[in-house]
């Protein structure tokens, strides 16, 4: 954890200075750092608590700064996923109707799209497509892989 912000931030001897104290914090015992909390007019429960909050403060960045980190990783995935398929649009078509076949959800979704009188949309066609890829059902050419 970074507890140094601004200008000072990238000061070796302040950086240095502040190891030596937590050095020193860490060497006393629970009963020398309770009496020199005390001799400074310190509350010692009050001290931990802060003490316990600034640890968790600082988890509960890591765990955001994490998940950011995750759902980017996830957005950049399916992006990059989500490419136009080369094949051509008949050859996607047969592919579907292929499938739809076999798929009674599948083959109602076709269905009802062409009943609304407007088709199936290349987007639709190239999402059921990256879904079957994903599945391992087809390969990049859209031929069935044997299981």
């Amino acid at each position: 954890m970074d507890c140094v912000s601004g200008p000072e931030k990238n000061d070796p001897t302040l950086h240095q200075l502040i190891d030596e104290a937590v050095e020193d914090l860490m060497k006393l015992s629970d009963a020398e750092l309770m009496a020199e909390l005390a001799e400074e007019g310190a509350d010692p429960e009050a001290e931990a608590q802060a003490a316990r909050n600034a640890v968790a403060a600082g988890i509960a960045r890591g765990g955001r700064a994490r998940l950011v980190a995750a759902r980017t990783a996830v957005d950049r995935d399916r992006t990059a996923r989500v490419v136009r398929s080369p094949l051509p649009a008949a050859m996607r078509a047969s592919i579907l109707e292929r499938f739809a076949n076999d798929d009674a959800k599948l083959k109602s979704r076709l269905t009802m799209a062409a009943r609304n009188g407007e088709g199936i949309t290349e987007q639709e066609i190239d999402s059921i497509l990256a879904d079957l890829r994903e599945l391992g059902l087809i390969d990049d050419e859209g031929n069935p892989i044997e299981r």
